[in-house]
């Protein structure tokens, strides 16, 4: 039985560049914006939230939060979709410190040495 032999592509076959493919955003448009997702509380709008721990998994994709600020507990958490420059703004709004790129690439390096040197207790 013979077997089936893929076609190849016709931007190979006319030597020019392979075609860009755009993803499909959340909602289903080409996008080529990168987003962020912030949880607020619905009670106060405080951002300070996090996933209770219940020892269940989420089901159907709802999880219960706690807002650390009011103590609301719940499922029905807001979610906020913001474009790079909004984040950005936010992150200034609420005076976050970014780390230096430098410093990221020294800790990192330090991390991968330090990881290198250490015995794990595997190796007999």
């Amino acid at each position: 039985m013979p077997k089936n032999k893929l076609k190849t592509p016709d931007w190979i076959l006319k030597g020019g560049k392979k075609p860009d493919k755009k993803k499909e955003g959340p909602t289903g448009v080409s996008s080529g914006v990168k987003t962020f997702k912030i949880k607020e509380c619905p009670k106060c709008k405080s951002d300070d939230v996090g996933v209770m721990i219940t020892g269940e998994e989420c089901k159907g994709g709802k999880c219960d939060w706690e807002c650390r600020k009011c103590k609301w507990r719940g499922a029905n958490i807001i979610e906020r979709e913001l474009t790079e420059d909004e984040f950005m703004k936010y992150l200034d709004d609420k005076k976050v410190e970014l780390p230096d790129e430098n410093e990221l690439k020294k800790d990192f390096k330090k991390t991968i040495e330090s990881a290198d040197s250490e015995d794990f207790g595997d190796e007999d």
